[in-house]
């Protein structure tokens, strides 16, 4: 029951660093190593990589909001399923449909598998670089 806890709010801090915290506590969020990968480009990306494409979406929008978070304890980690609203800056919303898998050790994510709607990760910020 602790490590369901534990895992649970591992989840709750890395969503509410992403919407509304300083970036860089993620190297603290996510373990050693750790790495995150996306169905939209079937690759595994490295936490600083991950922290700079969070820093270029956020810094593109004027609303960055998850909504309608559902959030489970899993055997190993957690499940989260949400949507991710950015507004741009010329009104337009990008709506991006997402599920994650989480692997949490020791209070800290070690894995994170994140099922992107790719329509909408394609007009974000990070993909027109």
């Amino acid at each position: 029951m602790m490590e369901n806890r534990e895992a649970l709010a591992a989840g709750q801090r890395l969503f509410d660093t992403e919407q509304n915290g300083d970036l860089t506590d993620l190297h603290d969020i996510f373990a050693p190593g750790a790495q995150v990968w996306h169905n939209t480009d079937d690759r595994l990306t490295d936490i600083p990589t991950t922290i700079a494409n969070l820093e270029k979406i956020r810094g593109s929008a004027r609303r960055f909001e998850y909504v309608d978070i559902r959030r489970r304890p899993t055997p190993d980690g957690f499940v989260q399923q949400h949507m991710l609203v950015v507004e741009m800056p010329d009104g337009r919303a990008i709506m991006d449909r997402c599920c994650c898998i989480c692997i949490v050790k020791d209070g800290r994510i070690e894995r994170m598998d994140a099922y992107h709607d790719s329509a909408a990760t394609g007009a974000m910020a990070h993909k027109r670089a």
